[in-house]
């Protein structure tokens, strides 16, 4: 379910996007903004929320598999790439909430990597607990440095995801120790 949180949070944050869902019985079904869409990326989002409440039914369990095409295209290691008035974008989701990333890419280390500033917009969607980043220098940027800038960004965010699972599950387990009574040591 993370999975498709991240993408469905992506491709509501990028324009033109398109989502397709495929069924278990093989089915596809397109998501976007598009009037012949199966979905909207907004009614996704509803359902995909529901379903996230352990109290309510699973929406979404019929999706056994998606992709996301349209005006994004997969680079790898869950970037995504895509055009927008001449100008070329890395875009990546994570659980983070939004404050966490831009302390995140605030602090980290893109010293000499491009001459022109780095733009990086934050899209938190509340909805999903996602935060998509789109990240965009100039016109005359390689390809590859805005895939660097891209991959130390997308980095960092899954180190802190990672660390903060695991105070998580650290904090679970200490709080599952088992207490030793009196009666439990020999006399």
């Amino acid at each position: 379910m993370e999975e498709l949180r991240l993408v469905v949070g992506l491709a509501h944050a990028t324009p033109k996007a398109i989502l397709n869902l495929i069924s278990e019985d093989g089915q596809t079904y397109t998501v976007s903004d598009h009037p012949g869409s199966d979905f909207t990326p907004c009614e996704l989002r509803r359902m995909i929320s529901i379903s996230l409440c352990p109290s309510r039914p699973n929406f979404v369990s019929w999706i056994k598999d998606f992709e996301i095409t349209g005006s994004v295209e997969y680079k790898g290691g869950g970037i995504f790439q895509s055009q927008r008035d001449g100008i070329s974008h890395r875009i990546f989701s994570t659980l983070l909430r939004p404050e966490l990333v831009f302390d995140l890419l605030d602090a980290t280390d893109i010293e000499g990597i491009s001459q022109e500033p780095v733009d990086a917009l934050l899209t938190p969607d509340p909805i999903l607990g996602v935060t998509t980043i789109t990240i965009s220098v100039g016109r005359s940027t390689q390809e590859a440095e805005l895939d660097e800038l891209a991959v130390i960004a997308h980095s960092a965010c899954l180190v802190k995801e990672m660390s903060l699972s695991l105070d998580r599950s650290a904090s679970n387990n200490r709080d599952k120790e088992p207490v030793r009574k009196n009666s439990d040591f020999p006399k």
